[in-house]
């Protein structure tokens, strides 16, 4: 949307003394305040009255702690931490596990199928999120990470909007906190907005977004293929 790129690149920016005192957090930073946020959520909020509470099955919960004692590399059981989404999706290669006894004692913080996963603390993997989307993957989620559980909504559109920079516009101007110890919660993220789009609109934006990367993937083989290209060229140029 132009005219919120266009908000978001306002460097000159002008408030009152009533705006900070004005929200129950008593919060001064300007990022929370900005012309570009204002824009957006009066956007968001004009066009649908949804928020993310209105769709989920169950509270947003924040993950289970572990100590190294924990961790059992004969388990079978994963425990997803902020580094095993921070590409987006959940890297099952370098995520460690946990044994039966873990975590059975700590069900109510295991995930399942279309359940998103959010990580909700650090700078560079706040508000980042994957998608379980393989029934037989099992484990549990980590601390600084939350699970968002929905009901009567596409789960892969919800996915996808929360990747969006709409969604991710909202993590930054809400996240507390100093440095690289910024914190979301999820008192806050159910509050957000979410498009309430009609079952048959859902299913086919996901659709419309599926063929979007179909070929983003097909133009990455091909890029993959002229890279090998070059270095068979430079390699034959420099056996002579």
């Amino acid at each position: 949307m132009h005219a919120f790129e266009k908000e978001k690149k306002q460097r000159l920016q002008i408030l009152n003394l009533s705006d900070f005192a004005n929200n129950k957090d008593l919060r001064c930073g300007i990022r929370f305040h900005n012309p570009a946020y204002k824009f957006l959520h009066k956007y968001l909020t004009g066009l649908f009255r949804t928020k993310i509470k209105d769709f989920i099955s169950e509270p947003i919960v924040l993950g289970k702690g572990i100590s190294p004692n924990d961790y059992d590399e004969e388990g079978k059981y994963y425990y997803i931490s902020m580094a095993d989404i921070k590409n987006w999706y959940f890297n099952q290669e370098e995520c460690k596990t946990v044994g039966d006894e873990f975590y059975r004692s700590n069900f109510n913080k295991s995930f399942a199928m279309n359940d998103i996963i959010m990580a909700r603390s650090g700078e560079g993997t706040i508000g980042k999120v994957a998608i379980i989307q393989d029934e037989e993957i099992e484990g549990l989620f980590a601390d600084f990470t939350m699970r968002i559980r929905l009901r009567n909504y596409n789960p892969l559109l919800a996915y996808y909007y929360f990747r969006s920079d709409f969604f991710q516009y909202y993590i930054y101007t809400h996240k507390k906190g100093l440095g690289n110890n910024t914190n979301i919660f999820p008192s806050q993220v159910w509050e957000f907005p979410i498009p309430d789009f009609s079952e048959k609109k859902q299913k086919s934006i996901v659709e419309k977004i599926k063929s979007e990367l179909d070929k983003q993937k097909e133009i990455e083989r091909e890029i993959d293929e002229k890279q090998k290209e070059i270095s068979r060229i430079i390699e034959a140029a420099i056996k002579g």
